[in-house]
């Protein structure tokens, strides 16, 4: 059996910020099928016992078609509900004290540009980091793109499961794909397109693993 932390490479999926339950199992699966192993459940408002369970069931779901969920920002849920990781951001609590508490959870972490904030989230433990606003996001509004130099610097930047995220699409996926990145994480590109099966086959096929 592969260990989940060797699954980090390809499409990294992030669950969209409102959804319907029902369709978005039914999303997850059409990617599952279509080769994306790597989601995260992204969720900002009050997480209530209901949501729990249905983010159980995803896990769950997920898990058995041999991919793996990560949950943004709350590990101690993370670790409740079985999940493989959880992501945490620049104001979430340190990779070092969730490393501390959480022996087995996949850690990643926001770096946006800063590659010191990576090397020191390496240090601490995290498993992956992330980089972004690729370009411009209809995700997350407040993202500001990385600066051409520093992009330069971060794609030199040589480390294990390093992810590029923020305002990637069809249009621009080519160019990131391009670039010295394990993982490509993508949302509104995937889950608010008119087909999800066409456009998750896109990128996986589009995707250069090498």
């Amino acid at each position: 059996m592969i260990d989940a932390k060797d699954k980090l490479k390809g499409i990294y999926a992030i669950t969209p910020p409102k959804f319907d339950e029902t369709k978005l199992l039914h999303d997850i699966n059409i990617c599952l099928g279509c080769g994306i192993k790597i989601f995260q459940i992204r969720y900002k408002e009050e997480i209530t016992r209901e949501l729990k369970d249905f983010f159980s069931v995803l896990i769950k779901e997920i898990k058995k078609k041999e991919g793996i969920t990560i949950i943004n920002d709350y590990p101690h849920l993370a670790h409740d509900l079985g999940a493989d990781g959880v992501h945490l951001g620049k104001s979430d609590l340190s990779v070092h004290a969730v490393r501390n508490k959480y022996k087995n959870l996949i850690i990643g972490k926001t770096c946006k540009s800063s590659i010191e904030e990576a090397k020191k989230a390496i240090n601490e433990g995290a498993n992956y980091v992330s980089f972004g606003a690729f370009s411009q996001s209809s995700t997350k509004k407040e993202a500001i793109p990385i600066e051409k130099s520093d992009l330069d610097l971060i794609n030199k930047f040589n480390v294990s499961n390093k992810a590029i995220i923020g305002g990637i699409s069809n249009e621009n996926f080519h160019e990131v794909a391009e670039l010295n990145f394990d993982m490509i994480a993508l949302s509104n590109a995937i889950f608010n397109s008119q087909d999800i099966a066409k456009s998750a086959s896109f990128f996986v096929n589009n995707f250069n693993f090498e």
